[in-house]
């Protein structure tokens, strides 16, 4: 289906995939958008109205049918640009941009970015990150590797999203359970699997903003994080680091994101520093944070995230305003925070409760449900099985994250008993 959407002239975007808000914020900007996406992804787009076009392809259809699409289009409506905004789809992005000629990520750079054996592989090569992983094709593999480099290991899909399919494995008896987990979980693109050692330490996201090859930093998050399945349970702005730290942190992803061929947009990298200094890479990402990360950064420094992102697809000064300060618009609280609450009981979930208790707690802005009445669980394996959210801020990062987690604590979930056959989870 396609809407017209009136005079052209104006900048005019194909985006592959959904994007959630940030089409629309395109759109305010005085672009036109187009949309390429999955069957299964057209619901999902927000304000279908206002777009210029609509196109939708089967989940199965090749790399091919999506340049040609694209070609298609561009000839009778020329796109300035084309951006795509989460994993799902990005490979079609890279090779619908180059194919038209425009500025986008490479297909080798979101393949390497991706595919975490090629990440490993390519990071190695270069000397950025010698972690060891395997690619493994049976739960023997996995008992081998940890039999090799010992235990603890973390097993987790080649490709994936929001921790699905993750868990650090202490030894050969929880490898059975740590494979089906891996092998079979929902939300990844291939059934493939890794085997890697585990990295101790603290855990840090960097968001980084890119142009032309120039990486320049946003903000640091802290994290924290279950201990089996990594789910991540809080975040919070700015990372409370020495500025040593940081720059140190800042020169390894610069050094990793140069290895992986990034040039341009937001990417969202996750590291450990290790006791003894050493820094390493969880993954990294050519798309903003998610878990409401950029409202955090925008709350306690007073840079917008996704306005970058729009203004630089839009062809603007993003990098320029970013590293003269002119981002900042001077309305950070100077920390904010964001803690998840977690079901306490397996079963079908018949109704949240406590948020307007959370809502009340100072420098609590926000609070709402993360999973849906009705959904059905035994424990929190990913991010879709957490509760509910609290978002704080506050003057210290201290005060904000325990704002956020007073008023977590608050909300729970009413469960009703299901037969185990019946269980999504």
């Amino acid at each position: 289906m396609t809407h017209d959407n009136g005079a052209h002239g104006e900048p005019h975007i194909l985006v592959i995939g959904g994007g959630r808000e940030i089409p629309g914020r395109l759109r305010a900007a005085g672009a036109r958008t187009t949309f390429i996406c999955r069957l299964e992804v057209l619901p999902s787009i927000l304000e279908v109205e206002r777009a210029a076009g609509v196109h939708s392809l089967a989940h199965s259809a090749p790399v091919e049918a999506w340049t040609e699409l694209a070609a298609l289009l561009h000839a009778r409506d020329p796109f300035t640009a084309v951006a795509s905004f989460s994993e799902k789809d990005q490979d079609k992005a890279a090779h619908v941009a180059q194919a038209l000629g425009l500025t986008w990520h490479s297909p080798e750079t979101v393949t390497l970015v991706h595919d975490k054996v090629a990440m490993r592989q390519r990071l190695r090569a270069a000397g950025v990150d010698t972690t060891r992983n395997a690619l493994a094709a049976s739960a023997d593999d996995v008992v081998a590797f940890g039999a090799t480099y010992g235990w603890p290991v973390v097993v987790k899909p080649v490709q994936g999203t929001a921790s699905s399919g993750v868990t650090v494995v202490e030894g050969p008896d929880q490898v059975p359970d740590a494979w089906s987990w891996a092998a079979g979980a929902e939300w990844v693109e291939t059934p493939d699997v890794l085997v890697e050692e585990y990295l101790s330490g603290a855990e840090y996201s960097v968001e980084m903003f890119s142009d032309d090859g120039v990486h320049e930093p946003v903000a640091m998050t802290a994290k924290h994080s279950l201990p089996t399945h990594c789910v991540e349970v809080g975040h919070v702005v700015p990372a409370d680091l020495p500025s040593a730290v940081q720059e140190r942190v800042h020169a390894f992803v610069r050094d990793l994101l140069d290895a992986l061929g990034v040039r341009r947009g937001g990417t969202h990298t996750e590291v450990k520093i290790a006791e003894d200094g050493r820094i390493r890479v969880v993954e990294t990402h050519l798309r903003p944070p998610g878990d409401d990360t950029p409202t955090l950064v925008h709350d306690a420094l007073g840079v917008d995230m996704i306005g970058l992102l729009v203004e630089q697809t839009l062809g603007g000064p993003a990098l320029a305003r970013l590293q003269s300060g002119d981002a900042f618009d001077g309305s950070g609280a100077g920390a904010a925070a964001i803690w998840y609450a977690l079901p306490r009981f397996p079963g079908r979930v018949t109704e949240i409760t406590g948020l307007d208790k959370a809502r009340s707690v100072e420098h609590v802005v926000a609070a709402a449900a993360v999973i849906e009445t009705g959904a059905q669980i035994t424990e929190v394996r990913d991010s879709w099985t957490r509760l509910a959210s609290v978002r704080a801020k506050a003057a210290t990062a201290d005060s904000a994250l325990a704002a956020a987690r007073c008023g977590a604590e608050l909300i729970e979930a009413q469960v009703e008993a299901v037969p185990d056959a019946e269980t999504d989870r």
